[in-house]
């Protein structure tokens, strides 16, 4: 079963953005900074959970559905916590999109392999309010999704080597030098994929912002646990629906750039 594309949305008009990413290889005192940022919780999409009001409550249209805040699973309004924990102890292999958008390529996923559990995390609140929405009306028992920010959440959520495949597709690359801390991937980040992912699991990255890409191989890369890229790991995935912003650089002539990463065993 695969899922045809949502038709409920509006037409977005995207832009290619700014083409002046830039960035440097990292010096020991830049990795020493990202480490101690991250540890503070500096970037997080919508600031530290722990210090917003009512963190441990969840939304009343997430209540009872596939949805899920890292702080809110002891929320009694719902079965939310006590479903998703019997889910993620169940031994199924685990598939991680961090920022799914819209939603097609992880719907998608999760309709080829009901085998399979799924986490989805997208910040856009709305947008996982959509999600939610869509997952209730295929009926898809294998799904969850959450508008944590995953840096936060997977390290909370999921055990050492549970994930078979993480899948980061057109991330932000957050164009201004006052913004970088809030870049998605960061040497502490990898180090969190790389403990996620089982021993051959998979990295799977693209990006419409070469230069984004090239900085994620740099660091993929540059860590010990993974291969250097390997595009013959795409037969790996198979068959999926592009994302909007895919199917967008498709239909406009953007390249788009694919990276392939294998956690070492």
């Amino acid at each position: 079963m695969s899922i045809t594309p949502s038709i409920h949305y509006t037409p977005t008009s995207f832009t290619q953005g700014r083409m002046d990413f830039a960035w440097e290889e990292l010096s020991d005192s830049d990795r020493a900074q990202a480490y101690a940022d991250y540890a503070a919780g500096k970037g997080l999409i919508g600031g530290d959970p722990r210090l917003r009001p009512d963190a441990e409550k969840l939304p009343a249209w997430g209540i009872d559905g596939p949805f899920f805040r890292t702080l809110a699973l002891d929320d009694g309004r719902g079965d939310n916590g006590p479903r998703l924990r019997a889910a993620l102890a169940g031994g199924r292999a685990l598939e991680v999109e961090v920022g799914f958008g819209r939603g097609d390529f992880l719907l998608d996923r999760a309709a080829r392999a009901p085998e399979r559990l799924f986490l989805g995390y997208e910040t856009k609140s709305k947008a996982t309010r959509l999600m939610v929405e869509r997952i209730r009306r295929l009926e898809l028992a294998n799904l969850w999704v959450s508008d944590d920010d995953a840096r936060f959440s997977l390290p909370r959520m999921t055990a050492a080597g549970q994930a078979v495949q993480v899948h980061i597709l057109f991330p932000d690359p957050w164009w201004k030098e006052q913004h970088k801390v809030k870049r998605l991937f960061s040497p502490p980040f990898v180090d969190l994929l790389a403990t996620l992912l089982t021993p051959g699991g998979l990295l799977h990255f693209k990006s419409d912002v070469a230069e984004y890409g090239d900085l994620v191989r740099y660091l993929v890369e540059h860590n010990p646990a993974f291969l250097p890229h390997n595009e013959a790991l795409a037969t790996a995935i198979g068959a999926f629906a592009l994302t909007h912003r895919e199917a967008w650089c498709r239909r406009n002539n953007k390249p788009v750039t694919a990276y392939y990463f294998e956690r070492r065993s």
